[in-house]
């Protein structure tokens, strides 16, 4: 029998809901403080320049789908020729400069920049998740999903590739591959710099990640007690214990587009497109790609390619884009009223992914002469401290990425541990959910209210770190079909986690390896033991048990974002192969698929690197396919539409980015998160009370004692903020319209409308009121007087309206800045910062 309880999910899903505003509004500082004191950050010199849709050609020599982490690298080597020319095409918009800050990856999943996809649901896994459906992010911004993922570089292990060969595929062994590893890499790490296993001077950086935490170290010296070494697992043995290596550069985040799209960025036989979603590629009756279909801010378009049309969306995309364009089975084709020009049965089937077990995480004591913190504690990373040292001494917590400070890569029952060929990944996280409130892994998870609040709230920051098992190579199998013939309609995903026996026994076992891991001394002298909490539906069963840990990763299911195999490769003989050894597209000419959907088989271990690996071996393949063509057959560009020709854009700086960079954070940060402003509401309504300036109002006493009577007794033992999609109107007598904006503050109400303010949406409110419009009354200033929270950058802030008429505000009320060095009384010197935003003014004490 469950021992839910729907009132605990309640309060929980509410605590976070309000939790997520001021959250929003600390983005908004650290935008601001990066531009002000980090334009190494912002790099606008050599950010990406977008070609608008009317300046781009009618034909290019090759064209790209998908700016990701392998079409960067594409766009990268093929422009190496100055005689081709080249069009990119990306989804989504350039990277976000908070994209770069390693401790804040986990918001960019489920914001503007991600696909947002979600698998169909399921009686078998993701059980704890909303509708019983996985989320799985996916990039959809100029460097793809190495924008969003974790950062760790691991290439796999040698004998993933050596299967590959003896799969039929001629030249894709390790010894074949190794090498395109090393064009890539520029190796940072002082130990491997001179290691024939690493390589310096390519243009994706490896580094380990600037910041660790104290239980990392702990966890590692638990692994050598466990009989594992700590090794290079990049090297010539992948068993064992690691830092873990980061494609970051100087502490932040090196995706594919600054590392292979920022240098060349301003190379003439280059177009780079974003916001161009293609729908379909063209196929004449010969079967022979001429181009492609795209649209762009809502503007159609038709781009010839006179020698290939390289597919590099992704595992989801790639084959969805094939069956779009009549590349699939014939059958399901037809059932969608799809012509199908090759059947292709293999398309979009062979789906495989690292799923995890998530929610395995443990709790632990500091040792009694240790008074930093042990683990990341989300109420201590958002301090002023912590700001300037990220920002001035380019040091501190939010150079740390709390995922996986470390891993290790063990074997269990099921595995010769002889063969150095481990079946399961640990992630080594120095948190768990429980220490950051809910607001960040809950949310990218798609963690129910009730899932959360029995296993976290009775938790909340207390000392805790995960050890998460990842099944390396799943017998599993799942696909992906159309959802229907409309290119803007997500596909149907069908990742059949543990629809094979063994995937499940597999992964018990690596869960049993994460328990035995903590019973090692260096773990026990700190009383570190696991969540005592099951997830709703796994009570029943004993803690750690079999049967637990089973319902555990059924219901707990997670994906670590390395989908692959759905355009795999595969010899001709092979009825589900869609790709040659080449990378072409059976059925077909001159088409090609290049990203992580080419994998036979999945590596064991993160994608990201592998992918990059497959683009630069592809690149040379196409670079030697062309060179020994006959001449007379090579098709061309006309002549009169070439790229030099159209483009102004040269090597040298031009008048556009000569143009003054004008910031606008506010619109810059929430635009990230439009779903954000749906939940919350924010109404057209509310933006108008936001905007006015009336300074009058008065408390509705009576109103707000009717809505406490409608809480829970003492609901709110609450460390940090609220959830909002808990549904406001049951606990409110007030409409959701009435919720106000994020920070800053509300301005107050319009004569005609009332506004609450509730319990803890600022961390300095410590109580809800309403407020009633009096133009005969003025304003109580609530926010001057209302600290509590010592180590809290927001508690740091102080809010009061100031006169429009001393403000520099432009007519469009944007946000503005102001800084001065000031003596305190104590003759210390100090900067101080103000901020301004629609006349209000926040100063930094």
């Amino acid at each position: 029998m469950s021992n839910y309880s729907p009132v605990k999910s309640i309060v929980s899903g509410t605590r976070i809901l309000f939790g997520l505003l001021p959250g929003l509004g600390v983005l908004i500082v650290i935008r601001m403080a990066i531009h002000l004191y980090r334009p190494d950050i912002e790099d606008s010199e050599h950010r990406v320049r977008d070609h608008p849709i009317e300046d781009l050609n009618d034909c290019y020599d090759f064209i790209i789908v998908g700016g990701g982490s392998a079409g960067a690298v594409l766009a990268n080597r093929l422009t190496e020729n100055p005689a081709w020319t080249v069009l990119l095409l990306e989804a989504g918009p350039d990277e976000n400069v908070l994209s770069e800050v390693p401790v804040l990856f986990p918001i960019l999943q489920t914001s503007f920049i991600d696909w947002q996809f979600v698998t169909e649901p399921s009686d078998d896994y993701c059980l704890s998740m909303i509708d019983k459906r996985c989320k799985w992010p996916r990039g959809k911004v100029l460097g793809g999903s190495s924008v969003l993922n974790a950062m760790l570089y691991i290439r796999g292990n040698k004998r993933d590739y050596d299967n590959w060969k003896r799969m039929g595929n001629a030249g894709w062994s390790y010894n074949d591959v190794f090498p395109y590893f090393l064009k890539s890499e520029d190796i940072r790490i002082a130990e491997h710099q001179n290691d024939s296993y690493h390589a310096t001077g390519g243009p994706l950086t490896i580094e380990y990640f600037r910041y660790e935490h104290p239980i990392t170290n702990k966890i590692l010296e638990a692994g050598a007690q466990l009989g594992y070494v700590v090794r290079d697992v990049n090297g010539e043995f992948q068993t064992g214990f690691t830092r873990s290596q980061a494609t970051v550069r100087d502490g932040l985040r090196c995706s594919t587009a600054k590392a292979f799209l920022r240098p060349i960025s301003k190379r003439k036989n280059l177009h780079i497109s974003m916001n161009s979603l293609v729908e379909k590629v063209l196929i004449d009756e010969y079967r022979t790609v001429y181009g492609v279909k795209f649209s762009k801010h809502g503007h159609k378009k038709i781009v010839k390619a006179s020698k290939e049309v390289i597919l590099s969306a992704g595992s989801i995309q790639s084959p969805q884009l094939l069956m779009l364009s009549g590349i699939g089975d014939a059958a399901e084709l037809k059932e969608l009223g799809i012509f199908p020009i090759a059947h292709l049965p293999g398309v979009g089937k062979n789906l495989q992914d690292h799923t995890a077990m998530g929610g395995h995480s443990f709790l632990f004591e500091y040792p009694s002469d240790k008074g930093a913190r042990f683990c990341f504690d989300l109420n201590t990373l958002f301090s002023f401290g912590n700001l300037i040292d990220f920002c001035i001494h380019k040091s501190g917590l939010m150079y740390s990425m709390v995922e996986a400070e470390a891993m290790a890569f063990v074997n269990t029952k099921y595995q010769n541990p002889a063969e150095d060929y481990p079946d399961i990944q640990l992630f080594i996280a120095p948190t768990a959910d429980n220490m950051d409130g809910g607001l960040f892994g809950k949310r990218a998870n798609g963690i129910t209210d009730e899932t959360y609040a029995e296993l976290y709230e009775d938790l909340l920051y207390e000392s805790s770190f995960s050890i998460v098992p990842l099944l390396l190579r799943p017998k599993s199998r799942g696909y992906i079909k159309l959802r229907d013939s409309n290119p803007n309609s997500p596909p149907l995903i069908y990742p059949n986690y543990y629809s094979h026996p063994d995937d499940v026994k597999i992964m018990v076992e690596g869960a049993r390896i994460a328990q035995a891991l903590v019973e090692q001394p260096a773990l026990k002298e700190m009383n570190a033991r696991p969540n005592p909490h099951r997830n709703p539906g796994c009570e029943e069963h004993e803690l750690m048990s079999f049967e637990h840990l089973e319902c555990q990763a059924r219901h707990h299911t997670l994906t670590i974002y390395h989908p692959v195999g759905t355009c795999a490769m595969g010899p001709p003989d092979n009825p589900e192969a869609v790709v040659d050894a080449r990378l072409r597209v059976y059925g077909v000419r001159n088409l090609r698929v290049i990203d992580g959907s080419i994998m036979p088989t999945i590596v064991s271990g993160n994608t990201n690197a592998p992918i990059i690996m497959i683009a630069e071996k592809a690149s040379d393949m196409i670079k030697e396919d062309w060179s020994n063509l006959p001449q007379e057959i090579i098709t061309e560009c006309p002549k009169t539409n070439n790229v030099e020709s159209k483009t102004a854009y040269v090597d040298e700086p031009s008048k556009m980015q000569t143009k003054p960079y004008r910031l606008d954070v506010f619109n810059e940060t929430t635009n990230l998160f439009p779903n954000l402003a749906d939940t919350l509401k924010i109404t057209d309504r509310v933006k108008r009370i936001h905007k006015n300036k009336d300074p009058g109002f008065e408390i509705d006493k009576k109103s707000e004692e009717a809505f406490v009577k409608t809480l829970p007794a003492n609901p709110y033992k609450i460390k940090s903020g609220l959830n909002i999609r808990n549904d406001f109107g049951t606990v409110s007598p007030y409409a959701e319209d009435d919720i106000p904006p994020f920070l800053p503050p509300p301005p107050p109400p319009s004569r005609h409308e009332n506004v609450y303010i509730p319990h803890n949406m600022y961390p300095q409110v410590t109580e809800g009121v309403l407020y009633k419009p009096n133009r005969k009354k003025s304003r109580p200033n609530i926010f001057d007087t209302r600290f509590k929270q010592k180590n809290n950058l927001w508690n740091k802030i102080k809010f009061y309206r100031e006169d429009p008429n001393k403000v520099n505000l432009n007519s469009n009320n944007n946000l503005f800045y102001e800084t001065k060095e000031i003596t305190t009384p104590d003759g210390e010197k100090k900067c101080k910062i103000w901020l301004y935003y629609n006349g209000v003014k926040y100063e930094l004490l």
